[in-house]
């Protein structure tokens, strides 16, 4: 009998334990899918106020509902920058920021060293992120430039290259410029973006013929 009850007693005791393991575990997923977007901050100077909501926080990352947030990042002698993300589940938003010294504070990251390198790290991180992005938005510039030189055995030639990029005569962020160096080869340019992958109707297109003296 003592038995009997010390098993049913340590049963209990099993499937309180399993219960409080796996409510805890409930409140965790709960929590972890309400701040499920996340938000990766660098600012620099490390000393400046971030201001998210109506919470302080330094660089480092974070979990946030999903939605809109306000942000506000300050310190005296700076420009003070003020922005709304919008954070999205499962996501990661990078909030790399440097702040610009007021003219009688301008100075400020040649005299403060730690500050300068946070300040060149936050710059290259946002050129490589503009980067990927403009490549993601435009494919085509992991092919570009795209060279076309043919010669026969008289010297006689056909040649043209493609290039892209924010031309002056481009009235879009992204253009493919074909410069045509022996003429009447605008269609073939076509045809070769179309071979490689390409719709030519997707991109404005500037032609320039640009001859030159080939040698002999």
């Amino acid at each position: 009998m003592q038995v009997g009850k010390s098993v049913k007693k340590w049963l209990y005791i099993i499937g309180v334990l399993v219960i409080t393991i796996v409510a805890i575990s409930v409140v965790f997923i709960v929590i972890d899918s309400k701040n499920s977007a996340k938000v990766d901050i660098m600012v620099a100077p490390l000393s400046a106020e971030i201001k998210i909501g109506d919470k302080i926080y330094k660089n480092g990352t974070y979990g946030f509902e999903p939605g809109e947030i306000d942000v506000t990042i300050s310190k005296e002698g700076f420009e003070p920058e003020s922005r709304i993300l919008t954070l999205e589940s499962g996501a990661t938003t990078k909030l790399y920021v440097y702040l610009t010294p007021l003219e009688w504070n301008k100075n400020w990251y040649y005299n403060n060293r730690e500050d300068m390198m946070l300040m060149m790290a936050i710059g290259d991180a946002n050129a490589d992120i503009e980067s990927k992005a403009y490549s993601e938005k435009n494919p085509i510039i992991g092919i570009l430039p795209i060279i076309y030189a043919k010669y026969d055995d008289s010297w006689d030639y056909t040649e043209f290259r493609i290039d892209g990029g924010g031309f002056e005569e481009c009235s879009r962020d992204f253009c493919l410029k074909i410069t045509d160096t022996t003429g009447g080869n605008y269609e073939n340019a076509l045809q070769l973006i179309k071979e490689k992958g390409y719709n030519a109707d997707d991109f404005e297109i500037i032609y320039e013929h640009k001859p030159v003296t080939p040698l002999k």
